[in-house]
């Protein structure tokens, strides 16, 4: 874990129809190479403050930056360096799981046919999915589902990874699976996963962020 900080928030404040405060004047910061667990209840903000990071809602007050960059200002550039995992990720079912990074490929690569399904196949292997690839997503488990959210998250090899709820659906072997795989990628990239789930945390996590109503409670 380096010193170098990739996510920073200073007094970042969100409210909804100006009575619902969902975040309130939120300071975290996350450091390079780290697998930081962001954790609180349901509810509790974790959700839109990712959505705030990532510049799909903009902040009522307050600020944050991502690789130095402004969220409100910067949003397109610090996009291309971020891999997003939403909590109920959606796919076309008709779909295979290489044609589906095959899609997302699309958005970020512009070289030979080879050298992007090189990746593709790298990326396939790295989440467990060689030997279902070329199955139609409509037959996938939910494990299978989330390890292809998170290839297609991390297929343009992003600077920093941000998972929102990865293992909350799954059953105790599919969680696992997933916590091996975050420790897999940490090697390559700093990593945000939000979760309520305690013992995950404990599991994998080099630092835990925890919010209540929209509040730090601690890091």
């Amino acid at each position: 874990m380096s010193d170098a900080v990739v996510v920073s928030t200073v007094d970042l404040t969100k409210v909804f129809d100006e009575t619902i405060t969902a975040v309130d004047s939120l300071n975290i910061s996350v450091r390079e190479n780290a697998i930081i667990g962001f954790l609180g209840p349901n509810g509790s903000g974790k959700t839109t403050t990712i959505k705030l990071l990532l510049g799909l809602q903009h902040p009522t007050s307050g600020s944050a930056s991502v690789f130095g960059m402004n969220i409100a200002e910067d949003s397109i550039e610090i996009r291309k360096r971020v891999g997003y995992l939403a909590q109920d990720p959606r796919f076309y079912e008709y779909m295979t799981a290489r044609q589906t990074l095959r899609f997302v490929c699309r958005f970020f690569y512009e070289g030979p046919k080879e050298l992007i399904e090189t990746r593709i196949n790298e990326t396939l292997d790295i989440v467990g999915l060689t030997g279902v690839a070329d199955r139609p997503i409509k037959g996938f488990s939910v494990g299978e589902r989330q390890r292809l959210g998170i290839a297609q998250a991390y297929i343009h090899a992003p600077d920093l990874l941000i998972l929102d709820e990865p293992a909350a659906s799954l059953d105790p072997m599919g969680r696992r699976d997933i916590l091996a795989l975050l420790m897999q990628l940490r090697q390559k990239t700093t990593i945000l996963y939000s979760t309520h789930i305690l013992s995950d945390v404990q599991r994998v996590s080099d630092e835990v962020i925890i919010i209540n109503k929209g509040k730090l409670v601690t890091q």
